[in-house]
């Protein structure tokens, strides 16, 4: 019987630690629906139709000078 009640105290040992892990990743993760549901959503923009883009809109990289190359 003692011998029961030491493998029992083992597992209950062990099972306390992952028992404590999943209560703090739940936590974490009712934080997180918290702090996302107090969050303002971000404006959606309106969508562009093909009456307002007339010219489509090229950027262009910054050119270096011929005689610094490296």
């Amino acid at each position: 019987m003692k011998n029961h009640l030491v493998r029992l105290d083992r597992v209950a040992g062990q099972l306390n630690a992952w028992l404590l892990a999943i209560a703090i990743g739940l936590g974490m993760l009712d934080l997180t629906v918290l702090v996302a549901k107090c969050i303002p959503a971000l404006p959606q923009p309106p969508a562009a139709t093909s009456k307002d883009v007339s010219q489509p809109t090229v950027v262009q990289a910054p050119s270096s000078p011929s005689g610094s190359r490296s």
